[in-house]
């Protein structure tokens, strides 16, 4: 192309599901993106959309979850009912809820981890997932007074539109006991 010119044109793009994370973006353009022709100034190759582009994604919740029993032994054991609703615009893949113990009612990576998972078939958007699992409180937790944590996605295997809302605590405290 000689020197002041120009070459417009239109392309389609394609995102491929999982290229990106969900969320909103600007598309780029790039000319000479390879760096095959020598230029006297490399940096000002690329612009930006002025509008953004939406990529769909999934993004799981605990939309409800049971409170657990008012105490509990040291290795006891009981039962967790909650329901997982993808609220998101796209489907998501297979996950497993985790369940925590927690001296508030927000989850955080001090918290106890419970043995036990539950399985959750990938879901559409819209899509719900109501189950039962049996947790147990380890043998090295604590005495004390604790809130319930359940989290979505526990293992962390969607790529969600928010990754920050994937916890619920329960409405009631366990006392953990020996």
């Amino acid at each position: 192309m000689g020197a002041g010119r120009s070459a417009p044109g239109t392309a389609t793009v394609t995102i491929q599901r999982n290229t990106v994370p969900s969320g909103t973006y600007y598309l780029l353009a790039c000319a000479d993106d390879t760096g095959l022709v020598t230029e006297s100034i490399e940096n000002n190759n690329c612009r930006a959309s002025g509008t953004t582009v939406r990529v769909p994604g999934p993004d799981l919740v605990v939309s409800a979850v049971s409170n657990p029993p008012g105490s509990v032994l040291v290795g006891g054991s009981f039962s967790v009912t909650e329901t997982v609703l993808n609220q998101g615009d796209a489907g998501g893949v297979a996950s497993s809820d985790r369940y925590y113990l927690s001296l508030n009612t927000t989850y955080e990576s001090g918290d106890k981890l419970l043995t036990g998972t539950r399985s959750v078939a990938a879901l559409g958007a819209g899509a719900s997932s109501t189950g039962t699992a049996p947790v147990t409180v380890p043998a090295t937790t604590a005495l004390g007074t604790y809130y319930l944590i359940v989290c979505a996605d526990g293992g962390g295997a969607v790529q969600e539109t928010n990754e920050l809302n994937n916890c619920r605590a329960s409405g009631t405290t366990v006392g953990v006991t020996n």
